[in-house]
């Protein structure tokens, strides 16, 4: 998975039979990738209004988020690249859309956990865009570039969606438990 990833990073396009490793492995990858997310500095700070999280918190909260957003892409990119009979539902979307986050997101959220400013990161992320987009039409050659680009950030939305209301159910859960101090 690992070659894999970081030819998509560089941008090679590579066939759907690169991503027939076991699915443990996507797994693994988001995991990581969340727990890089649970390490943002200002998860943990809090404000007047909500208080910081306790690290053990904030990393449990990043790879749920990381999950659920990836589940919800991945499930629009699945009808997405349907569409128009571009893609045929053969190859294994899961790992090839995991993989291509592996470096781009880990390295935008391991920079960010590092205390990097997400503005500065900025660039990186609209990097990994393009990385997921060349990937789908590489792996899909009757999905052009666009076309895959534009379903990644279609995706996006109820992405953003799904982790609102998963954040807020994960806050109302954590203060009700006290994992998380009520403000006064």
């Amino acid at each position: 998975m690992l070659t894999s990833a970081l030819s998509l990073f560089l941008l090679r396009e590579l066939p759907f039979a690169r991503f027939d490793f076991p699915r443990w492995q996507a797994w693994a990858a988001l995991i990581v990738i969340g727990l890089l997310v649970g390490l943002d500095p200002s998860m943990r700070a809090g404000t007047p209004e909500m208080p910081g999280m306790p690290l053990p918190v904030a990393l449990v909260f990043g790879v749920a988020m990381l999950l659920v957003g990836f589940l919800v892409i991945l499930a629009f990119l699945k009808w997405w690249m349907k569409r128009g009979g571009r893609w045929d539902g053969e190859g294994d979307l899961f790992n090839l859309v995991a993989a291509s986050w592996l470096v781009a997101d880990g390295l935008g959220a391991g920079l960010v956990a590092l205390g990097v400013p997400p503005l500065f990161t900025l660039p990186l992320w609209l990097y990994a865009v393009w990385v997921g987009g060349n990937a789908l039409s590489g792996a899909i050659p009757k999905a052009s570039l666009g076309y895959s680009i534009a379903g990644i950030v279609l995706s996006l939305i109820p992405a953003m969606l799904a982790i609102a209301v998963i954040g807020g159910v994960f806050s109302m859960l954590m203060a009700m438990t006290g994992l998380i101090p009520t403000a006064p």
